[in-house]
């Protein structure tokens, strides 16, 4: 304690900052399958890429109290788990693939598959610092009138949905 400062020179007087981490998840896209790895764990799954995937995800994600989820655009196979996962509450941030790639050349990760990338997903995820949930995937234009607002969550920056 630095003379003159306020604050308590004895530890009953002192407050410890409570340690809180943030769960984050990556997600490897394809056109059939999910490949997902928890950051900073050896915790792995792989789903199909369809409705009852998502299902299966989302609660495999809520049991192991996942906060965020990255995953990386990949030719639109991301959109409906995107879609899914912000529904059910979910930060879900959309990486481009030359953000991703930057990383793994940060971190010095060469290899490739499907697990490793969802593991430098869940890195990169992790690392991140300004959370922007990129753009909706229904483009521009947003969602139809007719379409559930809350799957939108994140689409819009500070604003509603058109």
């Amino acid at each position: 304690m630095v003379e003159g400062t306020e604050g308590s020179h004895h530890k009953e007087g002192s407050t410890k900052m409570s340690k809180y981490t943030t769960v984050c998840a990556g997600i490897d896209t394809g056109k059939h399958k999910l490949d997902v790895a928890i950051d900073g764990g050896a915790q792995r799954m792989q789903v199909d890429n369809n409705s009852q995937g998502h299902r299966s995800l989302s609660a495999w994600l809520r049991q192991r109290e996942v906060e965020r989820i990255g995953i990386e655009a990949s030719g639109g196979y991301e959109q409906a788990v995107v879609l899914s996962l912000r529904a059910d509450g979910f930060v879900v941030i959309v990486f481009q693939p030359v953000q991703v790639r930057a990383y793994a050349k940060f971190v010095l990760q060469h290899a490739k598959n499907d697990t490793i990338d969802a593991v430098l997903i869940a890195r990169c995820t992790a690392a991140a610092t300004e959370i922007h949930e990129t753009g909706c995937p229904f483009g521009a234009a947003g969602p139809a009138p007719d379409d559930d607002r809350a799957a939108h969550r994140g689409c819009w920056p500070a604003q509603d949905p058109p």
